[in-house]
């Protein structure tokens, strides 16, 4: 039976934050009972599932993520979603009964990316798998709010080092929208740039502004960006630069889909 999703309105008091603080690009290590809306996107391979990017469960048969990490047009019978683990095997794997893609992605561009994947079988919920909640239309989101990104994605590019085979969290700031659209509009007007992707009304930017070093990063995509413990905000798209301090990360705004994950969860 499908599922209404709970669309918070407006914010709340201040909810218990993540025991651990830290810079997924120099972030720390984080408990499965802290996101236990964490979810893996799996893709079956040679028999096998392998673990791939991030996503969110809303419902206890819908998971967010985004499309552009996956393909366009992912079959269900592919994917499989693991809940319940800090890790990327164990915990619970659920298959895909299908898969719903917004009809204006375009994954050139990384507009309108998102989906959502409907479960064959609801997940069995417990202090382990629990769904999030996701900020509606209205929700307030100022600028400089702090926020958590979570995922199991490069912990330290540039030196080789893979994957994180835990699940890692990190704090960074909601950027300006304005400011962010700037920045990457004048960087497409540089030299060898022209194709950058541009910041579109339904991304939300984040990170340590003119800092940097907490980010993001490959492998995360796909993953929750959450406000006051367990609202989903934004599901991560892409950035120029894992942890860049003059250009910011950039997630699909929750809030602007809102009834889109509604109608289709």
């Amino acid at each position: 039976m499908r599922l209404l999703v709970f669309l918070v309105l407006v914010g709340a008091a201040c909810a218990a934050k993540p025991q651990q603080n830290g810079r997924i690009i120099g972030g720390t290590l984080a408990s499965i009972y802290t996101y236990p809306f964490m979810a893996n996107m799996n893709w079956q391979w040679g028999g096998n599932f392998h673990p791939g990017g991030g996503g969110t469960l809303i419902t206890p048969t819908a998971v967010v993520s985004v499309p552009s990490f996956i393909g366009a047009s992912p079959r269900a019978e592919d994917q499989g979603i693991r809940l319940g683990t800090t890790e990327l095997t164990g915990g619970t794997l659920l298959l895909v009964s299908q898969v719903i893609v917004h009809s204006g992605f375009d994954n050139r561009r990384r507009e309108h990316d998102i989906l959502i994947m409907r479960l064959r079988t609801a997940a069995p919920l417990s202090n382990r798998i629990r769904p999030a909640r996701i900020a509606g239309a209205n929700y307030a989101l100022p600028d400089n709010q702090r926020v958590y990104i979570a995922g199991w994605g490069i912990y330290n590019p540039g030196v080789g080092i893979p994957r994180s085979q835990q699940l890692r969290h990190v704090d960074v700031r909601v950027v300006n929208h304005a400011l962010c659209t700037q920045r990457y509009a004048d960087l497409r007007t540089q030299p060898g740039f022209e194709n950058m992707r541009q910041v579109f009304p339904g991304n939300l930017c984040t990170g340590l502004l003119d800092i940097g070093g907490q980010d993001f990063c490959t492998w995360d995509y796909g993953g929750p960006v959450v406000h006051q413990g367990d609202i989903l905000v934004g599901a991560i798209s892409w950035n120029y630069l894992c942890g860049h301090p003059f250009y910011p990360g950039v997630s699909t705004d929750i809030r602007a889909y809102a009834n889109w994950i509604v109608q289709n969860s």
